[in-house]
């Protein structure tokens, strides 16, 4: 037995971001060495993504002014010079009004999907999971690549070719598709000459098709994501970030000419 084993409350504040940066690597490591487990966090944490990003605009919307606290305090010092029963009829159709304008505004400011910053969560789930899996990380070996490539631009409804990152002395190992809530995704994984794994994520995008190279971290694994053409990129791993840069301007120049 460990002396801190993993528990299920931290497995929960891992998917919502809450989990203390001193017990982060710790359970990391144990999700790469249960591989079920990590699968079942990771489709916990696309389900939270869908639900923040759905969420994400209210927090940032301007207070209506029908719901504003500070004006209605003022109107009240107002209303309390007229006769009771006047305020209060006042007051309810003011809050009828107000409470049915908010919850409009609340429906036009839902985004249909997630950007890069949902794309990048998805990525860093899905390399914790199929990185760390020494018995089955892909589904079509580098031997396929030919049968792979044209697997994920069926699904992905657009040319789709595993990058050569031999330059940045990354060798191929396979891909798979992966389930998110916006469609299917593809997955490459690549391996240094060390053994480390580097993770090439594609999927379409809805919201932000084009968007600019972003750095990206969570807990031990970073990378780089941006979006060209409708299709969002995610390049991770566990490399020294010069590396993780290298393979991903590799990445974007070769899509370019696909």
């Amino acid at each position: 037995m460990t002396e801190n084993p993993v528990t299920e409350a931290e497995l929960q504040a891992h998917v919502d971001g809450r989990l203390p940066p001193a017990r982060e690597q710790a359970v990391l490591a144990w999700l790469s060495a249960h591989p079920e487990e990590a699968r079942r966090i990771a489709a916990y944490r696309a389900q939270a993504d869908a639900l923040r990003q759905a969420l994400d605009g209210i927090g940032d919307e301007p207070v209506p002014a029908a719901l504003d606290l500070r004006l209605q305090l003022r109107r009240r010092t107002l209303w309390a010079r007229l006769r009771p029963a006047a305020a209060a009829a006042c007051a309810a159709g003011l809050l009828l009004a107000g409470g049915a304008g908010g919850w409009a505004l609340r429906g036009q400011a839902l985004p249909p999907q997630a950007g890069t910053a949902a794309l990048a969560r998805e990525a860093v789930s899905t390399y914790t999971v199929y990185a760390s899996d020494t018995a089955r990380p892909v589904e079509l070996p580098a031997s396929q690549r030919v049968a792979l490539d044209s697997w994920f631009s069926k699904r992905l409804a657009r040319p789709i070719r595993a990058p050569d990152l031999a330059p940045a002395g990354l060798t191929l190992i396979g891909g798979r598709l992966v389930a998110t809530p916006h469609g299917a995704a593809a997955l490459y994984l690549y391996r240094d000459g060390t053994g480390r794994r580097l993770a090439v994520y594609l999927r379409p995008m809805e919201v932000e098709q084009t968007a600019r190279m972003q750095s990206r971290r969570e807990g031990a694994v970073a990378g780089w994501t941006w979006a060209d053409a409708g299709l969002g990129f995610g390049v991770f791993g566990t490399a020294p970030e010069a590396d993780l840069h290298s393979a991903a301007d590799l990445v974007r120049s070769q899509s370019r000419r696909v």
